[in-house]
């Protein structure tokens, strides 16, 4: 998958309600394997879990171009695993995702349900932690609230460090707000922002879109 450009670390606003998940997002982009492995982050919509893992992976691009890595949604993970079980092409499949250094997947809830498929992940899974490679995910909910997740599955997601981003305080608010409005060169007044900000406190993406 491509990158927006736009989630890097250093356009991404950290207040209370994130600094552990952005701590360990920089921790993993420096050293990856070694510092928080796996690493699991999750929110509600619009609280910036994406724009971390898009920062982790630009970050090591840009420090490690040699880091095989691969960042994908979980939908594109079951889709290729569906595809590669009719095909019959499961060794292609494994090579793919079982020798990476980095492995990122955005929404891993979307492995509810699919057993097959989690089968298969859990193997991905234990195959990379045990040699070390890092493994990033993210999920709009914590892993032991995921419905219909096994509960191995779950436990590994458990043993690296969980980080959860809340709904952000107003000062972060005002603050991403401003943010936006530089990123699009557009002249905010203060009232405004803290009208904004007052009346919206749900995700950055709506006061974005405010």
């Amino acid at each position: 998958r491509s990158f927006n450009p736009k989630y890097s670390f250093e356009s991404f606003v950290v207040g209370p309600s994130n600094r552990l998940a952005f701590s360990a997002a920089q921790a993993v982009a420096d050293s990856p394997g070694q510092a928080y492995n796996p690493l699991f982050l999750y929110s509600g919509a619009g609280l910036g879990k994406t724009h971390l893992l898009q920062a982790i992976c630009q970050c090591i691009c840009q420090r490690q171009p040699e880091t095989r890595f691969l960042y994908v949604s979980c939908d594109a993970f079951v889709t290729q695993f569906i595809d590669c079980v009719r095909s019959g092409e499961m060794a292609d499949f494994r090579h793919r995702y079982r020798y990476l250094d980095v492995l990122v997947i955005d929404d891993i809830h979307f492995l509810a349900k699919k057993d097959s498929t989690q089968e298969e992940f859990f193997h991905t899974f234990n195959e990379l932690y045990q040699n070390r490679r890092q493994i990033v995910l993210n999920s709009d909910a914590a892993p032991a609230e995921i419905p219909d997740i096994e509960r191995r599955l779950i436990s590994r997601f458990q043993c690296g460090l969980v980080a959860h981003i809340s709904r952000p305080a107003y000062e972060t608010r005002m603050a991403i707000l401003s943010a936006k409005a530089e990123l699009r060169g557009i002249e905010v007044p203060k009232d405004v922002q803290a009208y904004i900000a007052t009346n919206i406190d749900t995700n950055a993406r709506e006061l974005e879109g405010a």
